[in-house]
């Protein structure tokens, strides 16, 4: 199955490049949401088949070789929306986030929720970006060559990535380049002893939370500012002597999609802005309580 969809999202997103060049804009949209759902759908179906069906019974039986039990033809599967597709793919690759909102776009055009005349002109080469972005890092994912994917187009989604970086490290220079004079021309004035008063005030205004929002040095203003985005939990097991399991605890990571600074004004978004400004894109969340991630027996 998994084959299937990403020979059919091959064909769509070629189609898609094509429009785009032409420019066919309303066909543009059209196959580059079709080619991204079926490349979702790829990526989900390489875990398991059942993960791009939908509440149907019979279409589950379908894919876990349970077919002679079900009334459903086996090219009739009942399978999730491109909206769903784009929620549960976020989940495997955080990083996609950074393109979620241009996606949703596309997922609504596939979903036939909104009318193409509605699309804001403005909006076309931050979607075509977007498509190119995320598409690539789902390929990257599945271990294929951008090549094998994109065929005579490789070349040009490779330029255009690269300069797209180019672009937004340019952009991310000019805002710390600001952010530092803001800070400087705010507090220059002040003594050390009134800094500290500040400082603190500042911080303490802060939304902290311990897995998904943790405070880490500005890159503009060498200040405190606020790392935000998603956790993700794995789960490490403990044996005893004889090989016994004896519990287990959680391995919390943050992947981060957004920075501010209340010292400096400085906003990042996105990974590729965080790392052109030297901020991680990751970080290890130390001392995780494992009752913040399950609900323990009443007995326990």
């Amino acid at each position: 199955m998994k084959d299937q969809l990403l020979k059919r999202s091959v064909d769509a997103a070629q189609r898609a490049v094509r429009h785009y060049l032409v420019p066919e804009y309303d066909q543009f949209l059209i196959q580059a949401g079709h080619s991204f759902e079926l490349l979702g759908k790829a990526t989900l179906a390489a875990i398991h088949p059942s993960l791009i069906v939908d509440k149907d019974f019979d279409s589950f039986l379908l894919v876990c070789a349970g077919g002679k039990h079900t009334q459903r033809p086996p090219w009739n599967i009942k399978t999730i929306t491109a909206t769903e597709v784009l929620r549960r793919c976020n989940q495997l690759h955080p990083r996609l986030r950074d393109f979620e909102k241009r996606l949703a776009l596309l997922a609504e055009y596939r979903n036939s929720a909104i009318h193409l005349g509605e699309i804001v002109e403005d909006e076309k080469k931050e979607i075509f970006h977007a498509f190119l972005a995320a598409t690539s890092l789902l390929v990257d994912e599945l271990g294929l060559k951008r090549q094998e994917y994109f065929g005579g187009f490789a070349e040009l989604v490779e330029t255009h990535l690269d300069d797209s970086l180019a672009q937004t490290n340019r952009d991310v220079a000019e805002q710390l380049a600001r952010s530092a004079a803001i800070y400087a021309a705010r507090y220059s004035a002040l003594e050390k002893e009134q800094m500290k008063v500040v400082v603190k005030s500042v911080e303490a205004s802060y939304s902290v939370d311990k897995y998904e929002r943790v405070l880490v040095d500005c890159p503009a203003c060498g200040q405190k500012g606020l790392l935000s985005g998603s956790c993700e939990v794995n789960w490490e097991v403990d044996y005893e002597r004889d090989g016994s399991i004896s519990g287990g605890y959680p391995v919390v990571t943050m992947t981060a999609s957004d920075f501010c600074c209340f010292f400096c004004d400085l906003i990042l978004e996105g990974a590729a802005e965080l790392e052109a400004a030297g901020l991680p894109t990751t970080v290890d969340i130390e001392d995780p309580d494992p009752q913040d991630f399950y609900d323990p027996p009443e007995d326990y």
